[in-house]
């Protein structure tokens, strides 16, 4: 479960950040070393990737199912984990970077206009 959410962290930021890092001059990213490994194009890459990070939120989906000698509450952090990484790089968008534009919203509704139960 563990390094399924390390894939998913390592390439969801390739995906979200390749444009930014490629016009500062890095040569050296996830998705231009796929593209000349296997010699394809920026969008078979990213569709590449894109398959996967599905893989591995199925494999944490089944490891999470699945009995286990491990605490709950750690895989649940694990799990965790992966929600804000989904939030922050929703939409290709580098939330990390950027918070003002893609985090910003979140925290918004959270804490300023939250939703009366």
């Amino acid at each position: 479960m563990l390094v399924a959410s390390l894939i998913i962290c390592r390439l969801v930021d390739d995906i979200a950040t390749y444009e930014v890092e490629k016009e500062r001059g890095q040569i050296a990213t996830g998705i231009e070393s796929y593209m000349k490994e296997n010699q394809v194009t920026k969008e078979v890459a990213v569709d590449k990737f894109f398959e996967m990070v599905t893989n591995a939120w199925k494999d944490i989906n089944e490891e999470y199912m699945r009995p286990t000698s491990s605490p709950r509450e750690i895989l649940m952090r694990i799990l965790n984990l992966e929600r804000i990484i989904d939030v922050t790089y929703k939409g290709n968008e580098d939330g990390y970077t950027q918070p003002q534009k893609v985090l910003k919203p979140h925290i918004t509704s959270l804490f300023i206009d939250p939703i009366e139960v």
